[in-house]
């Protein structure tokens, strides 16, 4: 079979773009899919969901750019190529000489390293009905715009006064009132605050010599 004639399926790998929020991503695909709410919500399980089979690679592109537009993560899967293998887990280190002295206390004996621990569980793809969904043509208005009325404020009470109009009549300011009677002026020389004595500090000094 050539490329030309390769069929793909979109795949919704169940994550979302970075920095996308759940339910608008959810508001989304209600607007594109044209549908409610509650139709799309099945697909966001965390579990990949097919949304498109058996169509050509410029029509599954087309789904997928849409879908990122979105803010949902999908992949173009070749439906002639094999399945690919599940992952395999990563392999423990093996224990330290303490750990390993603990598991001989409980007879439990140690795999050896590299040894395959438990085998991978394959997660099955979510199946849900996508068949009575459909996409809008491209640039069509998914939601019309609403118009915003102008905001319309009554001036018609308000008047400008002339250039050069004192807006407010300034207070008169009073002087502050002092009364200073209660003080008095030193001496000229006088002392104004006793010294406090400094004691000399103590300094050993009897293994200091001259040269």
């Amino acid at each position: 079979m050539g490329m030309s004639e390769n069929t793909f399926a979109v795949v919704f790998t169940g994550q979302l773009v970075e920095g996308a929020a759940a339910e608008q991503v959810k508001a989304n695909f209600a607007r594109l899919f044209k549908v409610e709410m509650e139709k799309v919500a099945p697909m966001f399980t965390g579990k990949p969901v097919t949304i498109k089979r058996g169509v050509d690679a410029a029509t599954a592109r087309k789904y997928q750019q849409a879908l990122q537009q979105a803010g949902a993560v999908c992949s173009v899967v070749d439906q002639a190529a094999p399945a690919p293998a599940p992952a395999t887990p990563p392999v423990s280190a093996a224990p330290a000489a303490p750990a390993a002295a603990a598991a001989a206390g409980l007879n439990a004996t140690l795999a050896e390293p590299g040894a395959l621990l438990k085998e991978p569980e394959p997660v099955e793809e979510a199946r849900i009905d996508v068949s009575h969904l459909s996409m809008g043509a491209v640039g069509e208005t998914l939601v019309e715009p609403e118009t915003v009325p102008e905001f319309e404020v009554d001036l018609s009470a308000l008047t400008m006064a002339e250039a050069g109009v004192d807006l407010t009549t300034p207070g008169a300011v009073e002087p502050p009132q002092f009364t200073f009677d209660a003080l008095s002026l030193a001496e000229p020389g006088a002392l104004l605050q006793e010294p406090e004595e400094v004691a000399a500090p103590a300094i050993d000094t009897s293994r200091i010599s001259l040269a």
